[in-house]
């Protein structure tokens, strides 16, 4: 699945990948899958458990489980 750069985010319940904007502007947003996943990922500043919808949890992370339900994103 597509991202926005390397940005990222860390919030529970929350998918860690930001994605560009439907509306073709090239803005970033918070993917809006439900979180399947949790895992940790690491940058430059160290390493951050976040978590994952299904299209983002083998993007760099590593640790990863399945949360024992999905959880839907904060709109």
């Amino acid at each position: 699945m597509d991202h926005y750069a390397e940005a990222f985010y860390v919030e529970p319940g929350q998918c860690w990948r930001l994605v560009y904007q439907p509306d073709g502007s090239g803005r970033p947003t918070h993917c809006p899958e439900p979180v399947e996943w949790r895992g940790r990922f690491k940058n430059r500043q160290g390493w951050h458990e976040v978590d994952s919808c299904d299209g983002h949890v083998e993007d760099k992370l590593v640790g990863v489980k399945r949360m024992r339900q999905a959880v839907r994103t904060k709109t």
